[in-house]
């Protein structure tokens, strides 16, 4: 189709036609060999950071289930400061697995050490009675 439009006559026409289905065949190749490149690498969106409101929405729970989810450490999450993230890839892959999430929880040693002083404490003041028991 190199010939100006206003110039195509009758007789063209069958040529012209079969020109652009040509192209269009082309297009339409490296339109789907571009699709197979982008469904194999990782899409922006699957590492797509989420609140929590938009992760209630997107896995169809309420904020509520979900606090309980965190606190138990059965869905995967971040926490930055008093707020709470997800990303989407995360989310899709535990709602793959079933709703099991198998990364455990751990504390540093300064962390563990920490809590286990923590809880020495507790227990001592647990053993004592109350200062106002002991004077009678």
């Amino acid at each position: 189709m190199e010939q100006n439009e206003s110039n195509l006559s009758f007789d063209q026409l069958p040529k012209a036609v079969g020109e652009l289905l040509t192209k269009v065949d082309y297009v339409i190749s490296r339109l789907d060999e571009k699709k197979e490149a982008d469904d194999s690498s990782p899409t922006q969106d699957d590492d797509q950071m989420m609140t929590m409101d938009e992760a209630c929405q997107f896995i169809g729970k309420k904020r509520s289930t979900m606090y309980s989810l965190t606190s138990e450490r059965r869905i995967p999450y971040r926490k930055r400061g008093n707020k709470l993230y997800f990303f989407k890839k995360e989310l899709v892959e535990w709602i793959q697995s079933g709703g099991a999430y198998d990364k455990p929880y751990t504390l540093s040693e300064q962390e563990q050490a920490e809590f286990d002083t923590h809880l020495e404490q507790m227990r001592e003041k647990k053993r004592h009675k109350p200062a106002a028991v002991q004077q009678q």
